[in-house]
C-alpha cells in the first residue's frame, strides 16, 4: 500500500519551524509504505519553500526529488479530466487538491499524507468510502 503527499504535508516537511514539521518526520520514520509526491503539488511546493525558506530550500527539495528519495508520479489526462469533475461538484477544493484527490483514485491510494483535513476530509472518493488521512 502506497501513502500520496498533499502539498502541506510536504511543505511541514521542508520547514523546522512549521507546527507539523515533527509530525511529518515521525511519521516518514514509521511510513512503511512508499510515500508518492503527485507533480501537481510540486508549484505549490517550491512557491511556498522559495517565499517562506528560500530559493536554496526550493532548489534542495527538487534535488531531492531528482535522487529520487520520493517517487514522483507525473499524472495522466485522466487526472485532469477527474479533477474537472470534482471541482464542478465542490469548487472550493481547487485545482491542487482536485488533481491529487484524482490521483489517488487512479492509483487507487486510499491514504493521503495532509494536514488538509476540511478538503480531504469531507470527500468520499469514487471506489471508496473516504480517504485515510495521515499522520493521525
Amino acid at each position: 500500500m502506497a501513502v500520496l503527499a498533499d502539498t502541506g504535508f510536504l511543505f511541514a516537511l521542508l520547514d523546522q519551524d512549521d507546527s507539523h514539521h515533527q509530525d511529518t518526520v515521525q511519521f516518514l520514520k514509521e511510513c512503511r509504505e512508499a510515500l508518492i509526491v503527485p507533480a501537481v503539488v510540486l508549484p505549490e511546493v517550491c512557491y511556498l519553500a522559495h517565499k517562506y525558506l528560500g530559493p536554496e530550500a526550493e532548489a534542495a527539495f527538487l534535488e531531492s526529488l531528482l535522487r529520487g528519495e520520493l517517487p514522483l508520479d507525473w499524472g495522466e489526462t485522466v487526472d485532469l479530466s477527474r479533477a474537472l469533475e470534482i471541482l464542478r461538484k465542490r469548487p472550493e477544493f481547487g485545482m491542487v487538491d482536485a488533481a491529487v484527490m484524482a490521483v489517488a483514485e487512479r492509483l487507487r491510494i486510499r491514504r493521503i499524507a495532509t494536514f488538509d483535513r476540511r478538503h480531504f476530509g469531507s470527500f468520499a472518493p469514487a471506489l471508496w468510502p473516504s480517504f485515510e488521512l495521515l499522520p493521525s
